[in-house]
């Protein structure tokens, strides 16, 4: 039996950094809202049939002859928590774009406990897998990042989440706000600065900055108040509501420590210049993709004025199913 999953990346509007676990412990809850995008990690898995030793190619290759002496650290994490014993062979395939600000470390948890709970014929509910995915990246691995990423590649589509003491996690679809997020998600791409940098070290810097507190509290106000007003407005109130939300957001983020350089300030500038608004740049800071609206119909010259200062302009699109997987 082969199994084979597929796990979107996702993209943040509001709310980032306060799914992080000391700031929800300290502060009672976080907010996120976001949505999973048609970028994707495969895993491929099986058993080995008589054999000694395991495989597992991802950006390296390497042969296991027990759990213990993998070295990729979600993989060995992920096989001991689910009691996968005998040897496997797994490949795992992603977008080339680790360090993004996409959440490809935690689309890559996801699919590939996905695969492995269809492995075993345990069947989990993505909710149920996001939470492993969560636990084995922050409780086993010790990671210093949050929640959402886990949950906005697993579910799919638009999803508000909120974030309790102790790794709860509750979600909530408001269909009204839903629409609107993919209407203006239209509007919405992605631009490749092709700087990439650890999420994991810029998470760790911020718990230790003493105004990340208040930095935090800011833009999880602006999420929660977003949230409320957006629920009494129409499709295209909720629209321009939700830009000026994130451009204010962005400014706060700003303020964050690691996460703009010269390099990066110089970026925006000529995004802003071909036409484009930056609404934030994704993940933890310091590199991956901007977020860019363009607010009209885009035209050669936009892209080509991007693609002469080295920047591609990708199109966003909405992944509905979360994650999936398949048996062959």
């Amino acid at each position: 039996m082969i199994v084979i999953s597929r796990c979107p990346y996702r993209v943040s509007l509001l709310g980032g950094s306060s799914d992080l676990d000391w700031y929800v412990n300290q502060n009672e809850y976080g907010i996120a809202l976001g949505f999973s995008i048609k970028l994707y990690t495969r895993v491929i898995i099986s058993y080995r049939e008589s054999s000694d030793s395991g495989i597992l190619n991802y950006s390296s290759r390497e042969e296991y002859r027990d759990i213990e002496s993998i070295s990729h650290p979600i993989i060995r994490s992920c096989l001991k928590k689910f009691n996968i014993n005998k040897k496997v062979e797994l490949c795992s395939i992603g977008e080339s774009i680790v360090g993004s600000g996409l959440g490809s470390s935690s689309s890559f948890s996801v699919a590939l406990i996905k695969a492995i709970t269809k492995l075993k014929s345990l069947d989990l509910t993505n909710k149920e897998i996001a939470h492993y995915a969560s636990e084995i990246e922050i409780s086993d691995l010790k990671k210093p990042i949050g929640r959402q990423d886990q949950y906005l590649c697993a579910l799919g589509g638009v999803n508000i989440l909120k974030f309790r003491p102790n790794g709860e996690v509750f979600t909530t679809n408001q269909s009204k706000l839903r629409n609107a997020i993919e209407n203006f998600s239209k509007r919405l791409y992605l631009v490749n600065t092709f700087i990439s940098r650890s999420a994991t070290l810029k998470l760790s810097n911020l718990k230790k900055k003493s105004s990340s507190i208040n930095l935090i509290n800011d833009l999880r106000k602006i999420a929660t108040s977003f949230i409320e007003k957006s629920k009494n407005l129409n499709q295209k109130d909720i629209q321009e509501l939700l830009e000026i939300n994130m451009k204010e957001a962005w400014e706060i983020k700003k303020m964050m420590h690691g996460v703009m350089s010269e390099e990066l300030l110089d970026i925006e500038n000529k995004i802003n210049k071909a036409g484009f608004s930056v609404l934030k740049l994704l993940g933890a800071g310091g590199g991956g993709y901007f977020l860019v609206l363009f607010n009209g119909n885009i035209t050669e010259n936009s892209v080509s004025q991007l693609e002469k200062n080295g920047l591609k302009l990708t199109k966003i699109e909405i992944c509905n199913e979360g994650c999936s997987s398949f048996i062959f």
